[in-house]
């Protein structure tokens, strides 16, 4: 799978693994190929953890950014995109689900501008 075709049609798209731990993880894949996952607390004090930038190999291995920040652990991280099901990805050969949570038209603070978006499609990359 490529990952500008989980991107959709706009900027890029936002997948949540079901809920299973005090964080939510996020895997967003943007539509010039590259893929961030990004990890949130739950609760009254919901912050950003740590964000890592990564590209996802034709076999469906991710290859994260290094040195990778200092929470996060390489074991936290999904390593190879194993099925696709409709809006649904599985990581890992593992049966938690990571469903389609948005559509982004643009994503400002990972650097997705109107004007970024604008040049990306005028030349195709």
């Amino acid at each position: 799978m490529d990952a500008k075709q989980l991107a959709g049609r706009g900027c890029g798209r936002r997948y949540e693994k079901e809920y299973l731990n005090k964080y939510r993880d996020c895997m967003l894949f943007y539509c010039d190929g590259k893929a961030r996952f990004e990890r949130y607390c739950y609760g009254e004090g919901a912050c950003f953890v740590f964000g890592v930038w990564a590209a996802l190999e034709a076999d469906g291995t991710l290859r994260y950014r290094q040195p990778l920040p200092p929470l996060a652990a390489a074991a936290d991280l999904p390593q190879r995109l194993t099925a696709v099901e409709g809006d649904v990805l599985y990581f890992d050969n593992a049966r938690w689900k990571w469903e389609l949570a948005a559509d982004l038209a643009l994503d400002k603070k990972n650097g997705y501008t109107r004007l970024r978006m604008l040049a990306h499609r005028l030349t195709g990359r």
